[in-house]
């Protein structure tokens, strides 16, 4: 860096890191994405839980629709005893059309709660599934069996020697007793449900059922039988029984839910009523699934959900599932398995078939796919009891739809913007270093070796803070140029000053030298009048000299006596007036006017420093007024400040004086004056007013006659010493 840095103590500027600076502070408008994520975070919960609120009050609505309806809940076979609970209870599933009969479980939901399991030899050997549509029952019955041994022929189904496998069902019928059917088949196809009837003379025979459509096929791990029962066949109880066999002819292994010794059904079946789905079809809403369970937890009915308009499909894309990740965070659940899904569903109802209506958020089927479940308890008439549960689950999709929509809306627009402000940013930042680095540049070369100072800077036209600076710089470097000036030409001053003292001298010390020859060679003693001339002559060339080494030591005197000065109370008025009485002895050349107050003035001040400021304002008001002139000095005095003002008539201020006058080494007089002038008693006048914690103006007079100089003290004890010190 150049010189005029190092004078005014500025480092090396470096583009890079202000472009950087710059740069890192248009990277903050990033918090205005953090931001918005956290507002739509913040609406996307209050959307929840809106969602979820508002599902758990339609759920409570259909549930209220429904309170004391059992004929409307379950089937009129159904009714009694429903507080009482078994595991050999069978809990048809409504299904919205009729089940294939095929032998095949590929239509039926195995995860279903309301599949009954029997344990036998090989662990969950039975599974029992049920369905009901329209008028009629179905049943599943999945049974794992290593060894699927056949019946040895159909015309025999009673020979012991040729029974296999065999499955029993028993329900009660509308007469209060229990009907017996038992399938066998000789081969994979259709089944007959046949009975078994005593005929005459204790004779047995089998009867088959030409109302029960049944299909027997093999399976993976044993065989799947397929059954269709008219519901008008069956009442209240119902169970089924597998005879196992490991042969034809030997004997069997039984498990299920008939009582093996009698074939008796105690396993209740709890089916829906034909009328609910009816009943429900009304409350159906786009999206919402509605499941009916029993008290017990296990489900009447379920209506899958309509699907959605297409308004509500999830933003596909790239930045979505970016913002989706972003956003989500742990609030909203992954993808579980269907398992988990049934669990968190069931103890979602069996809250509310304590009583508690609930509400919950669990994962859906699918990746991005969340449910939004509510269940409300059923009661009975009289309010006591809960005869069931209604469950709505609705995938999210609306809500997440909405947020994904706002927030993508809002995080591309603040992006667009981050990026904008970013590019402006770098861009302005390289237009404002480009300029420091213009103007660094600039002050670098702006002082000469030889001394030169060049005042013209770029910028400086230039309406911000960088035009403030370059216009600074201008006029630091204009009154360095001054200050160099002057020092360029205080030798010639000097020697100016200095030479015609010295000639005086020298001249006078030959004429003496000449003189005392001329004496001796007349014979003479003593000295001549010609002798003391030049004595006179010698002396005044050595006062003038005394005289310019006093001047250029003044301003350093002045600070040393200011900083050491010691602080009393006088009386200013009677100090003026004495010190205006001696100017008149001194100055028999010029009148003086002094117009100070009668009464005293206390003053807290040095009062030789007062005497010495005032002697530098006279002494400048007789060098710029002529002969005969009247100078005035005035006090007066407020109760906080004193001004003590000098006028002079004579020539006006200078343009440039207004701010220069005061500085140490300025000057406006003229050439022709001979005397020796520093540039030193009005920054010395600047020095001692600022002490008294004051300061010195100068300005023309109003009639345009001369130039007044006015001192602002303040008085008393009102500033610190150190005030003086501090502003000098």
């Amino acid at each position: 860096m150049g010189r005029v840095a190092d004078l005014l103590n500025f480092g090396p500027i470096s583009p890079f890191r202000l472009r950087t600076k710059l740069l890192m502070l248009a990277l903050t408008t990033l918090t205005l994405p953090w931001a918005g994520c956290q507002y739509a975070r913040e609406m996307e919960s209050v959307l929840r839980e809106s969602e979820k609120q508002s599902l758990l009050a339609v759920a409570t609505t259909i549930a209220g629709s429904l309170k004391g309806r059992q004929e409307l809940l379950f089937r009129a076979d159904s009714l009694p005893a429903l507080d009482r609970h078994s595991e050999r209870d069978l809990t048809p599933v409504v299904m919205s059309g009729a089940p294939l009969i095929d032998g095949r479980a590929d239509e039926w939901d195995l995860d279903n709660r309301n599949l009954v399991r029997v344990a036998g030899p090989g662990g969950d050997s039975l599974r029992m599934l049920a369905a009901t549509h329209e008028r009629w029952l179905y049943l599943a019955l999945l049974v794992k069996d290593d060894k699927v041994v056949y019946d040895g022929s159909e015309m025999a189904p009673l020979d012991p020697d040729t029974l296999g496998d065999r499955v029993w069902i028993a329900f009660d019928d509308k007469r209060g007793g229990q009907q017996r059917l038992f399938f066998g088949s000789s081969g994979a196809g259709s089944a007959r449900g046949r009975r078994i009837e005593t005929r005459e003379y204790g004779r047995e025979e089998a009867v088959g059922e030409p109302r029960i459509e049944a299909v027997w096929q093999r399976s993976r791990d044993g065989y799947v039988l397929e059954i269709g029962i008219p519901l008008s066949l069956v009442g209240q109880h119902i169970g089924a029984l597998v005879d196992d066999r490991d042969r034809r002819g030997s004997a069997r292994e039984s498990y299920g839910t008939l009582d093996a010794a009698d074939l008796r059904a105690t396993g209740r079946l709890v089916a829906a009523s034909p009328d609910l789905n009816i009943h429900l079809d009304q409350f159906t809403q786009p999206g919402v699934e509605l499941t009916v369970t029993s008290a017990t937890n296990a489900v009447l009915t379920r209506l899958d959900a309509p699907a959605l308009p297409g308004d509500y499909t999830r933003l596909r894309g790239f930045l979505p599932r970016m913002y989706r990740v972003f956003l989500d965070g742990g609030a909203i659940p992954r993808s579980v398995s269907q398992v988990e899904r049934a669990k968190a569903a069931q103890a979602l109802t069996a809250r509310a078939a304590r009583g508690a209506p609930a509400s919950a958020l669990f994962a859906g089927p699918y990746e991005n796919r969340v449910i939004v479940a509510a269940a409300a308890p059923i009661y009975s008439a009289d309010g006591q009891h809960v005869l069931g549960v209604i469950q709505l689950a609705q995938t999210a999709d609306r809500w997440l739809t909405l947020r994904d929509r706002a927030l993508t809306r809002l995080l591309n627009l603040t992006l667009f913007v981050t990026l904008f402000t970013v590019i402006a940013a770098f861009w302005f930042a390289g237009r404002m270093t480009l300029r420091i680095s213009r103007l660094g540049a600039a002050s670098e070369t702006a002082l000469g070796r030889e001394g030169s100072v060049s005042r013209t800077l770029p910028e400086s036209e230039a309406k911000d803070e960088l035009g403030d600076l370059s216009r600074s710089f201008s006029s630091l470097l204009g009154r360095l140029d001054e200050y160099t000036g002057y020092l360029r030409t205080l030798a010639g001053k000097l020697a100016h000053e200095i030479r015609t003292p010295l000639t005086i001298v020298r001249s006078s010390l030959e004429n003496l030298e000449s003189e005392a020859q001329a004496s001796a060679a007349a014979g003479q003693s003593g000295m001549g009048e010609n002798a003391k001339i030049y004595i006179a002559r010698a002396r005044e060339g050595s006062e003038r000299l005394g005289a310019i080494l006093t001047a250029m030591g003044a301003a350093t005197r002045v600070e040393e006596a200011i900083a050491h000065s010691d602080r009393q109370q006088f009386d200013l008025a009677v100090l003026v007036r004495a010190a205006v009485d001696a100017y008149g002895a001194a100055f028999p050349r010029r009148q003086f006017a002094c117009d100070v107050p009668a009464e005293p003035l206390l003053f807290t001040g040095a009062p030789d420093l007062i005497v010495q400021m005032l002697d530098k304002l006279v002494d400048n008001a007789v060098d710029f007024s002529a002969d005969g002139a009247t100078i005035r000095v005035s006090l007066r005095a407020d109760a906080t400040h004193a001004e003590l003002s000098v006028a002079n008539p004579g020539p006006l201020l200078p343009p440039e004086a207004a701010t220069r006058l005061f500085e140490s080494l300025w000057q406006s007089r003229a050439e022709t004056d001979k005397r020796p002038h520093f540039g030193l008693g009005l920054y010395i006048v600047r020095l001692i007013a600022e002490f008294h914690g004051g300061s010195a103006e100068a300005a023309d007079l109003p009639d345009g006659s001369g130039v007044v100089f006015s001192i602002r003290l303040r008085r008393g004890d009102r500033f610190r010493a150190s005030d003086g010190l501090q502003n000098s």
